[in-house]
């Protein structure tokens, strides 16, 4: 009993320490996650070339890009739905992204955060 308990002790180390070693690449739903995040965030569309230059260990395949693409889609239509007044009261940067949906949204955002100021 004692050898047993060793040996499946050994080997659930054995299967932690080789886990640890084998990095998972990203899929398409880590690249539509990371589009979305960033969107909400506010941060503009990224170039295919832009985001290989941003994570230089990741293989960034067109697949995972259009991933990326409708993560951010999905992102911006979030963003975009807030009151641009208030975000400018809250005085968190505006990068434009929402100036194609709505030409009056950065006029907003600069209302709010001058309002701010007063």
């Amino acid at each position: 009993m004692k050898k047993l308990t060793i040996g499946l002790f050994i080997t659930v180390l054995a299967g932690c320490a080789s886990s640890d070693d084998v990095e998972q690449e990203k899929n398409v739903d880590d690249w539509f996650a990371i589009g979305e995040a960033r969107a909400k965030n506010g941060f503009l569309l990224q170039t295919e070339s832009r985001l290989v230059d941003r994570y230089p260990e990741e293989k960034i395949t067109t697949e995972f890009y259009n991933g990326y693409v409708k993560g951010h889609e999905a992102g911006t239509k979030v963003y975009c739905s807030q009151n641009p007044y208030i975000l400018g009261l809250s005085e968190e940067p505006y990068f434009g992204l929402c100036d194609q949906i709505d030409s009056n949204y950065s006029d907003e955002y600069q209302k709010g955060k001058k309002h701010k100021k007063e």
